[in-house]
């Protein structure tokens, strides 16, 4: 597929375009570093070690070129060849000694660096799984993952790697310009005479390159994540016939991405070359004023040819020192990316005197609620729930109806403390939810959303999800209760059978089997059922049903829905409307008698006693 935009358009096209990413917040480098440093900190004692044994690597190659001027001076020279073994010996275990403390130093810097790398990645991951998954929705899956790989390997170069690599080029550099001062100040100076340009040039290059590898990240984030969503749509994709549409979508950043990277190129790849002219321009003076001391008597030819010698090898840590610019400039862009993830906060922050759940019974009560989401600059958005009020006793079922946009699945997340009400309380047995850790929470409550996610593994992986440490039977035991025993043991593998992402390989009432199994296993007191019949036909709904009666036994359940066939599994049905909607933000239900005046917010339609409820903890699914 060929680009045919005028390359003078290229730049509005950009500007026109900027493409899925956002461009990061501008961070200083000293302060990427300083922020980074923590991960490094475990291992920041072998940053010395793996630096004592370059320098010592160096330091021998330095003895290597000095025996090389005592083999020409002394031995060819003057021809006594006698001497040409003991020096030829010297040299090669010198040469030998270099190269084992090089290996020893560079792989103490690579495991460093590696260690350094995992740590920063499981933390970055680790920090993300405390946001609210509202908060990733918002972002590009695509991007998230180049940030977690490409970025964090990038930062690594700098901050590990490159830190160690720059100060060991720093010393060799005052190790071979101090052996070269000793053979000859005049032509040490002579081939100094090139540092200011040095110097000058790395700060003019440096700033152009990190400004331009920041957008090569951006787009870079930007191609992952439009390839990870034309994939994971693929299905809707060929069915709309919009194939040549992904395609050209996803070619289009990547030609940005390619503008971007050729920009960086130009730069980066003229850096290097122009070093090459100033060192041809030290070499010249060097020789120049080499030849001139020959001549003169003041250097031997063997101290001119190691003082080349030793200039070849200065002008080597040189280029290792210049090579840090664009790395700097590609881990400065990486590093922007990850903090930005790291600077996200929660709204729904744990308390630090927040307490255990303790046993749990089950009774939940909403006072006052009034909830929404935040904004993009934090502060609250428009309420989505307004004075709600709700107790649900141990045991009891509430069937939860409305519109779409009415709250329903604002109220799941409330109790499962994804969002925090923005006035008035969420309790459980008594107890605020924000004075509970949440861990004891999300033990005491078990989610059933609309899609119910199911990993690439096999199915008994996938019902064991919860309690990984579940006993066979236990998963068995479970699958039974969920009605998916009958069809898991048809298949070949049984249990073991490995499905693919998102429960590819069974139908739609299989999977939704298997998260029911998943929830049987986790046997908590509370349960929050957001949609568990949708997309299933009516004949597939009546043969889930008892299993899902049976999974709400006993547990106070939250069953959001908007098939009425599930209503007479529910105690009480509350049904709310959109806050913008005229009348009450609560009513009746349409199936059901009008809500009495008295009644408060919750329609007791049945009038039936709530079942015994069931104590926390495995029950029925605990090790026998």
């Amino acid at each position: 597929m060929r680009d045919v935009t005028p390359p003078g358009d290229r730049a509005a096209r950009d500007d026109d375009d900027p493409g899925p990413v956002t461009d990061p917040p501008v961070v200083p480098l000293r302060e990427l570093i300083r922020r980074f440093w923590p991960w490094v900190r475990p291992d920041v004692r072998w940053l010395p070690v793996s630096a004592v044994l370059l320098v010592l690597g160096a330091f021998g190659e330095v003895v290597s070129v000095w025996l090389f001027k005592d083999l020409i001076d002394d031995v060819l020279v003057p021809r006594h060849f006698a001497d040409f073994w003991p020096l030829a010996a010297l040299m090669l275990g010198a040469s030998v000694a270099a190269a084992l403390f090089t290996f020893g130093g560079a792989y103490t810097s690579t495991r460093t660096a590696e260690r350094y790398m995992l740590r920063l990645r499981t933390d970055t991951l680790a920090h993300l799984h405390t946001l609210p998954p509202d908060t990733l929705e918002t972002r590009w899956r695509g991007d998230l993952v180049a940030r977690l790989t490409f970025d964090i390997a990038e930062i690594e170069q700098m901050v590990a790697t490159g830190l160690v690599e720059g100060a060991v080029a720093a010393v060799s550099l005052l190790l071979f310009t101090g052996a070269a001062f000793y053979l000859s100040w005049p032509l040490t100076l002579a081939a100094l005479l090139a540092a200011p340009l040095f110097v000058l040039s790395t700060s003019l290059f440096g700033r152009r390159i990190r400004r331009r590898e920041r957008q090569v990240q951006r787009r870079a984030g930007g191609v992952t994540a439009l390839l990870e969503e034309s994939l994971r749509n693929a299905t809707v994709t060929r069915t709309c016939g919009q194939e040549d549409r992904e395609v050209e979508r996803v070619h289009r950043e990547g030609k940005a991405l390619l503008d971007a990277e050729l920009s960086a190129a130009r730069v980066a790849d003229l850096y290097q070359p122009f070093l090459g002219v100033l060192q041809l321009l030290a070499g010249l003076a060097v020789v120049g004023v080499g030849a001139l001391e020959v001549i003169h008597g003041q250097l031997s030819l063997g101290g001119l040819l190691a003082f080349a010698a030793f200039m070849a090898q200065l002008f080597e840590p040189a280029q290792q020192l210049a090579a840090l610019v664009p790395l700097a400039g590609t881990a400065c862009a990486s590093g922007e990316r990850v903090l930005e993830l790291h600077d996200l906060t929660s709204p729904v922050r744990e308390r630090p005197t927040a307490r255990d759940t303790g046993p749990v019974r089950g009774r939940v009560t909403l006072q006052g609620v009034r909830a929404g989401y935040p904004g993009a600059t934090g502060t609250p958005g428009p309420p989505v729930l307004t004075d709600l009020d709700l107790d649900l006793r141990p045991g009891e079922t509430l069937a939860l109806l409305g519109p779409s946009g009415s709250g329903k699945s604002t109220l799941a997340k409330l109790l499962v403390r994804f969002l925090d009400p923005q006035a008035g309380t969420v309790r459980l047995d008594g107890q605020d939810l924000r004075d509970l850790t949440l861990a004891s929470l999300r033990r005491a409550v078990t989610l059933l959303p609309q899609q119910a996610p199911l990993f690439r593994a096999t199915i008994a992986d996938n019902i064991a999800y919860g309690r990984p440490d579940a006993p066979p039977a236990a998963v068995e035991r479970a699958a039974r209760d969920a009605g998916a025993h009958d069809f898991v043991t048809a298949l070949p593998d049984g249990y073991r059978t490995v499905i693919g992402a998102d429960g590819f390989q069974l139908s739609g009432g299989q999977s939704r089997r298997v998260a029911i199994a998943r929830a049987f296993l986790r046997d908590t007191p509370v349960l929050v059922l957001d949609e568990p019949t949708t997309g299933l036909d009516p004949h597939t709904v009546e043969q889930f049903v008892p299993a899902l009666r049976r999974l709400m036994a006993g547990r106070t359940t939250v069953l959001i829905t908007h098939d009425r066939a599930l209503l007479p599994l529910a105690d009480r049905v509350l049904t709310l409307r959109p806050p913008d909607a005229a009348g009450p933000a609560v009513g009746p239900d349409a199936a059901g008698p009008a809500v009495r005046p008295d009644a408060g917010p919750v329609d007791a339609l049945r009038g039936r006693e709530p079942r015994e409820p069931r104590a926390g903890g495995a029950g029925d699914y605990a090790p026998r």
